[in-house]
């Protein structure tokens, strides 16, 4: 019993993995039987929460507590420029949105390592200025998705949503570069302690720019998917995944201070939120009230997460 408990406690995978199949029971019971179209159609909603799950991961695995708060105003900003450019070509609007994502990721790292500006207050200001790009080109773009990459988008292969194979693919991807390459290895070791990584040799800007690259090229790809579920982007697009996606950063057991990242662990827990809004909508809560709870969710995640044993 003691060899049981200990893996669900040391298991970052463990917790969203319960966490879903509570959810999972509580939805089948609101809703009067088992329905395991909820599953289906969790696996196809999460994808937005996963990518800036993932991306939050990468940034916050590098290290002295850096968190992007600009993820969501990226994120909106891709989905318009994707829309505007899938009108004269689908793989143009594609690669410039996830280029002036990583653009965008590449701004907040460079104001983050070079003018030395604690990384939440970095992209809290860049977030604005994104924000403002928004409202500046919104009535001037075109904000409706090519009709022929919504039906990529909703189509099915195999019995799963073209989206969820994509990001599935892109986090495989991922987990290749964190866990087996180098550069995974650099950065987590940056994220443990800088100083430490640049007296082994780790070029530690280097490296934590190109997390924040990353981090907006993920945010880049979300946007373009997300604009394309949704028909078509607006100002507040990206709002809805914001905290969501933190919570399955926290909740997959990264560690808030940074060096330790479990990207399967965040992935289930993407799924776990997305499980939990499907509840909370399924008991009739309002949106402000949904995002309450995830808010306090939140905070007690971070809570547990820097009183951890290790993390002291």
């Amino acid at each position: 019993m003691s060899k049981v408990k200990r893996i669900v406690l040391t298991s970052p995978v463990m917790w969203p993995a319960v966490g879903s199949i509570v959810l999972f029971v509580m939805i089948c019971m609101i809703s009067g039987g088992v329905r395991l179209n909820v599953l289906s159609a969790a696996a196809k909603l999460c994808v937005f929460t996963m990518l800036l799950g993932i991306a939050q991961m990468i940034v916050v695995t590098s290290g002295r507590g850096a968190i992007d708060i600009s993820q969501k105003y990226i994120l909106t900003l891709t989905a318009y420029i994707s829309c505007e450019l899938m009108q004269y070509n689908i793989l143009l609007g594609i690669i410039v949105a996830v280029i002036v994502g990583m653009i965008c990721g590449l701004i907040n790292s460079c104001v983050n390592q070079f003018l030395n500006i604690h990384a939440m207050i970095t992209t809290m200001a860049t977030g604005y200025l994104y924000y403002t790009i928004i409202l500046l080109i919104s009535n001037k773009v075109s904000n409706s998705p090519n009709s022929s990459f919504v039906k990529f988008t909703n189509a099915s292969f195999l019995g799963f949503n073209t989206m969820t194979i994509i990001v599935v693919a892109v986090a495989a991807a991922l987990f290749f570069v964190l866990y087996k390459t180098k550069y995974g290895m650099n950065l987590h070791a940056s994220g443990q302690k800088r100083d430490a990584a640049r007296l082994a040799g780790i070029d530690v800007k280097k490296t934590v720019i190109i997390a924040f690259v990353i981090n907006g090229g993920l945010c880049g790809l979300a946007g373009v998917l997300n604009a394309a579920y949704c028909g078509g982007a607006n100002q507040d697009l990206g709002t809805t995944y914001f905290l969501p996606s933190i919570a399955a950063c926290f909740v997959g057991g990264t560690n808030a201070g940074g060096g330790r990242s479990n990207i399967i662990a965040v992935c289930l827990g993407a799924f776990m939120m997305t499980l939990m809004s499907t509840f909370l909508n399924a008991a009739k809560i309002s949106i402000g009230g949904q995002r309450l709870i995830q808010g306090v969710f939140i905070v007690l995640l971070l809570v547990a997460a820097t009183r951890t044993p290790k993390n002291k």
